[in-house]
């Protein structure tokens, strides 16, 4: 190698190290200029807080004297990264109070908001932009931007029309069943469950009216998410329309069916529907967790008892027989088996 091309290598390595050391050193005092940014926005936003739940006296904190602190510590329209933490600290301390100090965050996160920077997400194309929108809408409460996201309940994406469902609950409560019938893509049990979740979380008293109104919704997804509902809220009055699907087409709504009724305890007419119901279940669990819900709920009636005894499916009958041993009727299963082994010898001969 001639010593020429040997300081052309040498120059190079030095400006590729140089180069490095600088990005190494300007990220340093990048990170700690931002680190201590962050924290007199936090600090700032700490104090505005306390100060407007607990105010002093004679000497409340107003929303011209907020303003002007959230500006001084660099919340600001043109800085979107700022104004993207600050909506990080709404969320965080919303979630952490409760009661009455919750409502006044409320109050004061309608007066502060974040130079629209949750709404102009909804713009964007990115679905994750849209989604991450809408949750910072309905976390920090602010209903005003309910028409914008009510035409995102029907998404393509499945993470924006369930962001865009919760908020509709969150902001209209029961009211929001009255779009179950016209939701046009499923609801996914994941988003069943939030959606549970979060009415009840926001709305702790039922709205009968409301739900009844859903009642005429015919996709499956709509009556698991009611029935679902009549669950966790423990509406023994609507338990008849639990009972009306307890023989659907649908796998799932029958399984949100009856693991709903098991956790009421029925009465006698209603407990002769579900009897009238489990031949007709198509699934051998499903009916055996019927099958376990009769025996643990009623009497003991032989005469439906002797009718699944001769089902035709042997996980029934084996249950059956099991319920009946279990309940002192031995002579019964007995009986049974003594005249199944009798009719096999006859086959034999």
């Amino acid at each position: 190698m001639s010593e020429e091309l040997l300081l052309i290598v040498i120059k190079i390595s030095l400006t590729v190290l140089f180069v490095l050391w600088g990005s190494i050193a300007y990220s340093l005092y990048y990170r700690r200029k931002r680190g201590k940014q962050l924290q007199e926005i936090e600090m700032t936003f700490a104090n505005i807080v306390s100060r407007y739940l607990y105010p002093e006296p004679n000497k409340p904190i107003n929303l011209i004297e907020i303003q002007r602190k959230l500006r001084a510590a660099g919340i600001k329209p043109g800085k979107k990264s700022n104004v993207q933490f600050l909506i990080f600290l709404l969320i965080r301390t919303q979630r952490n109070i409760l009661g009455k100090n919750h409502r006044k965050l409320q109050v004061l996160y309608k007066q502060i908001p974040p130079f629209r920077a949750s709404i102009t997400k909804l713009q964007k194309k990115s679905w994750y932009a849209k989604a991450s929108g809408i949750r910072e809408i309905y976390e920090m409460n602010q209903g005003q931007h309910l028409p914008e996201i009510f035409p995102l309940r029907n998404h393509p994406n499945i993470y924006v029309r369930r962001e865009a469902q919760i908020a509709m609950v969150v902001f209209l409560g029961w009211e929001s069943l009255r779009f179950l019938p016209y939701l046009k893509r499923n609801v996914t049990l994941w988003q069943q469950i939030k959606i549970v979740e979060k009415l009840y979380d926001h709305y702790k008293e039922p709205n009968l009216f409301y739900l009844r109104k859903s009642y005429g919704a015919e996709k499956d997804f709509a009556r698991q998410l009611i029935i679902r509902i009549i669950r966790k809220y423990e509406l023994m009055s609507e338990i008849g329309y639990v009972l009306k699907h307890l023989d659907s087409e649908n796998h799932e709504v029958r399984e949100a069916a009856i693991y709903c009724i098991q956790n009421f305890r029925l009465n006698n007419p209603e407990v002769e529907v579900i009897k009238n119901i489990l031949p007709k279940i198509p699934n051998t669990s499903q009916k055996r967790q019927l099958l376990n819900y009769i025996s643990a709920n009623s009497e003991i009636d032989l005469i439906f008892y002797k009718k699944l005894l001769h089902d035709s499916n042997d996980v029934i009958k084996l249950k059956t027989a099991q319920i009946l041993w279990e309940n002192g009727y031995k002579e019964t299963v007995q009986e049974f088996y003594y005249e199944q082994y009798s009719k096999t010898l006859e086959y034999a001969e």
